[in-house]
């Protein structure tokens, strides 16, 4: 009975098919490529519900990190109202958050600093170069106590700067007090054609820049200069401050008639009758009123003591009829 039992439930056994010949055919089983594809495809069923599954999952993290997030800004709007309503003074929610700055050692701030400022750096480095050179060259710069201008192209004037700055040098004092005793003498040609011959020399604009100024005050000048600078508005009438004085005439103290050419060591030469010294008047330059006033003063000074200097001496000269008809003013 057990055997029998035993032998039911043991696997049928397919019988073996039989052929057209009588003959019994075995049943073939499953080749290994079948197996092979059997298998790839469970793998992918069950990759295929993995990333499903991973991916509900994600769906569900982040709609929740959503909701918190959209929980959290209702909240924040809540405590903000509160505050702003003054129903709290402090809130718990909101709060400053503050970047905690990573420490850096002592080179790499400074790294860290030239890296962030180098334009800056470069604009104040080259700043200070400017400004440095100019306060060195005004300190080293010689100001000097009293400037003259030599305005007639008279060419034995124009050429003898060095004499001429000797001679009103003894007339000077250290009034800079810089512990020197310097006078500068400016040559500026005046010519009929000067605003031609500007275009080449510049002498026009040296003209013009020194008018603006309240430096230069003392000049020496002629008729033809007269006509450029408008000596009747620009220059003091020295008439009317030394009416006595033979030498003075309208705005001028004319040297032809003194020994001033002996005095820069020039005994031989005559000068032309309309050569003559004056002053600017003081006005409102480019510097201030005052700093004009004070120059002119010094000027004022010096041309007093010129003149006690430089008595009247008549002097003559042998000159050609057609030189003379072109010369300057008669005294």
């Amino acid at each position: 009975m057990q055997d029998q039992e035993k032998h039911s439930t043991a696997p049928v056994q397919a019988e073996p098919e039989e052929t057209s010949s009588g003959k019994k055919k075995k049943n073939k089983g499953k080749s290994f490529l079948e197996t092979v594809r059997e298998i790839d495809e469970k793998e992918r069923q069950r990759e295929e519900e993995l990333e499903e599954r991973r991916q509900q999952i994600l769906a569900e993290r982040k709609k929740k990190e959503q909701e918190a997030y959209e929980k959290r800004i209702r909240e924040e709007r809540i405590e903000l109202m509160r505050l702003k309503q003054g129903v709290i003074t402090e809130s718990e929610i909101i709060h400053e958050e503050k970047e905690e700055k990573p420490k850096l050692s002592f080179w790499k701030k400074i790294a860290n600093f030239l890296y962030h400022s180098k334009w800056w750096l470069g604009i104040t480095v080259f700043l200070v170069g400017v400004f440095g050179y100019m306060i060195i060259d005004y300190i080293l710069q010689v100001r000097p106590d009293m400037i003259v201008m030599v305005l007639t192209d008279d060419p034995d004037l124009q050429l003898s700067s060095k004499a001429l700055s000797e001679y009103f040098e003894q007339y000077v004092e250290d009034y800079n007090e810089d512990g020197k005793i310097t006078v500068d003498i400016y040559p500026i040609p005046v010519t009929s054609d000067i605003s031609v011959g500007d275009y080449y020399t510049g002498n026009m604009t040296k003209l013009s820049s020194q008018f603006q100024l309240a430096d230069s005050i003392m000049v020496i000048s002629d008729a033809v200069a007269d006509e450029t600078i408008l000596a009747d508005e620009t220059l003091v009438n020295l008439e009317a401050l030394f009416p006595d004085n033979k030498n003075v005439r309208g705005n001028g103290f004319y040297l032809r008639n003194t020994d001033f050419m002996e005095q820069i060591g020039s005994p031989d030469l005559v000068l032309d009758r309309d050569i003559y010294v004056g002053l600017r008047k003081v006005t409102k330059t480019f510097d201030t009123e005052a700093e004009m006033q004070k120059n002119y003063d010094i000027a004022y000074g010096v041309l007093e003591q010129m003149m006690e200097d430089l008595p009247y001496e008549r002097k003559t000269r042998t000159i050609e009829p057609a030189a003379a008809a072109t010369e300057g003013g008669q005294q």
